[in-house]
């Protein structure tokens, strides 16, 4: 049996390696609340979030603008790009290449305590944040999601 092939969530054609800030939300597997509450991350939400900051260790140019960790996904501003001042002798990371790593860094750490958990959905969700209005519009989302989740106003991915 032929399966479907799967439509890509990338804009057809787009450079995600330019030079831009950008909005992603990765899910759990299943959406199971793996991390806890950003005020209290169980040790799987302290090892995410390690890894998160981390990402502006590994990469030149990279910046964790803004983000959040939530029981069963988690939403970040990347900015790609950040420093333009710095020497480039080689492209910028394209934004799957980021979030891959991470991911893969995040699920190996997890399988030394849990070894056949499996921890995140297929790929992610981003959109491209193209001005100050929609910069503010997704930062404002981001600080306001842990209140939406207390109050019982979970978004539906």
């Amino acid at each position: 049996m032929k399966l479907p092939k799967r439509k890509s969530p990338r804009l057809p054609g787009f450079d995600y390696s330019s030079e831009n800030y950008y909005y992603v939300t990765i899910c759990t597997h299943n959406r199971k609340d793996l991390f806890g509450m950003p005020d209290n991350l169980t040790v799987y939400g302290e090892i995410a979030e390690k890894h998160l900051l981390n990402i502006e260790k590994h990469y030149d140019g990279i910046l964790i603008d803004k983000y959040v960790i939530m029981p069963n996904h988690i939403h970040a501003i990347i900015v790609i790009g950040c420093d333009p001042e710095a020497e480039r002798s080689r492209p910028f990371p394209t934004l799957d290449t980021i979030l891959g790593l991470y991911k893969s860094g995040v699920s190996r750490e997890i399988h030394q305590i849990l070894p056949r958990l499996k921890v995140w959905q297929k790929s992610y969700f981003d959109k491209i944040i193209r001005n100050k209005e929609a910069y503010l519009e997704v930062y404002r989302y981001i600080e306001e999601n842990p209140i939406k989740w207390i109050i019982g106003e979970k978004e539906d991915y």
